[in-house]
């Protein structure tokens, strides 16, 4: 197995404590809850050899935009991804996801015509496993029927964020 050097740190939030991972490359992922992030963990640690590392600092650019986001000063994430490990369906789902702008909602049917596919299904499989959610918006994609769907941190927190953004009524 290779190794894998990981920097990690957490930070409290409207919605709760985020947790935040990086390589070198860039922002690996983001956990909305700490269940969510010991199972990102313990995916990982099938794949590589983790050389984990606290760090305030490497993550200052990454919290000062996802504050101003949750102040309401931010609509768009100016960072470094590292998606190792993501399909290229995946990337292509969100990348699409990322188009959709701040303070409106699309459905999943909407998504899988955006990126030439027949299944919103298979859409909705690649939205829950966004490992970016809030800076790879998944919280705005929605059923076709309205209704909101799920989310992997969770019904509440979706509804904040889109709250946040005035998709959703107060």
């Amino acid at each position: 197995m290779r190794e894998l050097k990981l920097y990690y740190s957490q930070f409290d939030s409207q919605i709760g404590r985020i947790y935040l991972a990086k390589t070198h490359q860039g922002l690996r992922f983001i956990a909305l809850n700490r269940g969510e992030w010991f199972s990102m963990m313990a995916r990982l640690r099938k794949k590589v050899i983790l050389k984990l590392e606290e760090s305030q600092e490497q993550f200052l650019g990454i919290r000062r935009q996802l504050e101003a986001y949750f102040s309401g000063e931010n609509r768009g994430f100016k960072i470094s991804f590292d998606l190792d490990g993501a399909t290229s369906f995946q990337k292509k789902v969100w990348s699409a996801m990322s188009q959709i702008p701040y303070g409106q909602t699309r459905s999943y049917q909407w998504l899988a015509k955006k990126v030439k596919i027949k299944s919103p299904r298979a859409v909705g499989q690649a939205c829950a496993s966004n490992p970016l959610p809030i800076v790879i918006p998944c919280h705005r994609v929605i059923s076709s029927d309205g209704t909101l769907g799920g989310y992997g941190g969770g019904l509440p927190k979706k509804i904040k964020l889109l709250k946040l953004e005035g998709a959703l009524s107060q």
